[in-house]
């Protein structure tokens, strides 16, 4: 049996004249003419098929049949009335769960500090953090947002670029006290450094100098160590295992915190831009536009 096409408003009209007790009440606390609300109770009852109210010139009490549809009606706009207000809170004051995702380096050594102050800033805010080594899709991940290296391709997301994620030489105090500090790029070849992806253990690593970016100088290099994960190399040289080239972002977190120390800083390499991806949408939710402009504006440069 098809269900009636009800409008919402000749549902609401009802449920008030049951709660006032009349039309005339109804009509006054809705500020509607009470023929108005008289005929869109009578609309309803048509397309219901059935009587909803008795009405006699001293009182409107509701049928059994209305009695029964107005419980549940009642309840039905109740919950209504709480999720049109939940929405429009969440306009002033954001709330609720957000989904980011990030790769490892940036995931583990720049978020953590990052959000903890971005969760003490917005208390009702929760964020779900997802480390992937490979790029998701974020729309079928279900990410609200995403740092990743290079511009998304899926046209349902924007992106903001972040970091150009260069790369800088770096090494442990502890092992520059038994190497010594390499003072060229021609040194690194007698060092120990730490390979990362390497090519039959060994890799080409080519620089350049900030104040010279057409001029790059290359360099093969080997050592004890390789890996497919740059938190891997990360962690080995702070270790002391050897030379590492490492994103500034998270060599730079390591040299603060007196881990690491930087080599040859006049030097580097590019990478892959870091960039802060999320929904397209003009109707993005306001915990995601928080945590998006709060990482706009906190994330290093």
């Amino acid at each position: 049996m098809p269900v009636p096409d009800l409008q919402l408003d000749d549902v609401a009209v009802f449920v008030r004249v049951v709660d006032t007790g009349g039309f005339t009440a109804a009509a006054d606390t809705l500020r509607l003419p009470k023929s108005t609300v008289s005929r869109r109770v009578a609309r309803l009852e048509r397309r219901l098929g059935t009587r909803l109210l008795n009405r006699t010139t001293r009182a409107v009490t509701p049928t059994e049949a209305g009695r029964t549809f107005y419980a549940r009606s009642a309840a039905a706009l109740a919950e209504l009335h709480d999720a049109a207000s939940a929405a429009f809170d969440e306009r002033e004051i954001p709330r609720g769960t957000v989904c980011l995702g990030a790769p490892p380096d940036v995931g583990a050594e720049v978020l953590p500090a990052l959000l903890a102050q971005f969760v003490a800033e917005h208390p009702q805010v929760r964020v779900d953090v997802t480390i992937f080594v490979d790029p998701p899709d974020p729309v079928e991940q279900g990410l609200d947002v995403s740092l990743q290296a290079g511009p998304p391709r899926h046209p349902a997301l924007t992106s903001v670029q972040l970091q150009d994620m260069g790369f800088g030489l770096f090494a442990a105090p502890s092992y520059l006290e038994t190497a010594g500090t390499p003072t060229s790029i021609a040194d690194l070849a007698n060092h120990a450094c730490l390979v990362f992806r390497p090519d039959r253990d060994r890799a080409r690593w080519r620089l350049y100098r900030a104040d010279a970016p057409a001029v790059a100088a290359d360099v093969l290099v080997r050592g004890p160590l390789t890996a497919n994960d740059i938190t891997f190399v990360r962690r080995a040289a702070i270790a002391g295992a050897g030379v590492a080239l490492l994103p500034r972002l998270v060599g730079e977190i390591a040299v603060q915190e007196g881990l690491l120390s930087p080599l040859l800083p006049e030097y580097r390499t590019d990478g892959h831009p870091l960039y802060l991806v999320s929904p397209a949408s003009p109707h993005v939710p306001l915990k995601v536009r928080a945590l998006r402009d709060f990482l706009l504006e906190h994330f290093p440069r």
